[in-house]
């Protein structure tokens, strides 16, 4: 494993971007509080009230409204699902991404009635990362390099960015990233949906600890943590959201993986991540910790199984509801 010296470019620069993010414009989020006291039963909208709220401040405009979202879905591959630790293959996440660009994929359906744009982001998905027990998963320049990449999900300039992932493997990476950035034991991350064997699990659990011993020295660093033990699509992740703060786009994340991406951000600088939001809960115990680590409370709690899109593309239906009050109030510039 290549050794590198802390905060040295490039990945220097992602930590300076993190720590240089804007702040919001409040001044939009108190119109609509005044504008939904005005509505009758004391503004009691609850959390559409609260959305509608973040909306407006990120977006600095009044009123709050959603006509562009993109839901942006970052695919990658792992050599660790060579080790058993995955319930699918690299060769299942080709076959999901070709659905998705075909508009067959279930998730294709949902975005479609969002409304929402998709746009799917092959990271190299012939070439899986190598598997964090023997090496690191991405050379500093990688990780730089696909995090940079993550920022074109926000070419088109949404004015809503929901976050989503695809592979084999990413969440068992996820939880290995957990543990760097949070302490605790594998088994604590690693805890498995109902779907998951104790057999699967047990692999999943000698591997996290196997990579946390290999690459310990290394991980006291958020980035350094994503480089040894990520992927490139929580990578891109981390992209994604640095450059939709930076933009004035309010964010939506999905699962486990997309709220640990959301966690390295967070651990450089905790104000980092106050335009995101989690669209909601899986049944997987780890992802309720990470939000938990993260102080968000979920939109929605549907109980999938995973993330996957489904989430955070079900939210976006629900956050243009929280828009609908202020319909029609006139445009601000």
């Amino acid at each position: 494993m290549s050794q590198t010296t802390p905060d040295v470019a490039p990945l220097a620069d992602v930590k300076a971007l993190v720590r240089n993010a804007p702040a919001a414009n409040t001044e939009p989020g108190m119109k609509v509080r005044e504008a939904l006291l005005g509505m009758g039963r004391e503004g009691d909208f609850g959390r559409l009230g609260q959305a509608a709220e973040w909306l407006a401040n990120w977006q600095n405009r009044y009123p709050p409204r959603i006509e562009k979202p993109v839901l942006a879905i970052f695919a990658g591959s792992h050599g660790i699902v060579e080790e058993g630790v995955s319930l699918s293959s690299n060769q299942d996440t080709r076959a999901h991404v070709d659905a998705l660009r075909e508009g067959k994929a279930p998730l294709s359906a949902i975005a479609t009635q969002a409304g929402a744009g998709i746009r799917v982001f092959e990271l190299a998905l012939d070439q899986p990362t190598p598997s964090i027990a023997d090496t690191a998963a991405m050379t500093e320049k990688e990780c730089a390099a696909t995090i940079a990449y993550g920022f074109e999900a926000t070419e088109d300039k949404p004015d809503l960015l929901a976050l989503a992932v695809s592979g084999a493997g990413v969440g068992t990476a996820a939880a290995a990233v957990a543990c760097a950035l949070y302490g605790g034991s594998p088994d604590y991350w690693v805890r498995p949906s109902s779907q998951a064997t104790q057999a699967l699990a047990r692999k999943r659990i000698d591997l996290v600890a196997r990579a946390l011993t290999l690459h310990r020295g290394h991980l006291s660093d958020p980035l350094e943590a994503l480089r040894c033990l990520g992927g490139r699509e929580l990578a891109a992740c981390v992209g994604a959201i640095i450059a939709a703060r930076h933009q004035g786009i309010p964010v939506v994340l999905d699962g486990f993986a997309t709220t640990i991406a959301a966690g390295v951000v967070h651990a450089i600088d905790p104000k980092a991540i106050s335009h995101c939001l989690a669209s909601h809960i899986t049944r997987r115990p780890a992802h309720e910790a990470a939000l938990e680590r993260l102080g968000l409370t979920p939109l929605m709690q549907l109980e999938f199984q995973t993330g996957g899109g489904l989430g955070s593309a079900t939210a976006i239906g629900l956050l243009k509801t929280a828009c609908a009050p202020f319909i029609a109030e006139p445009a601000e510039s």
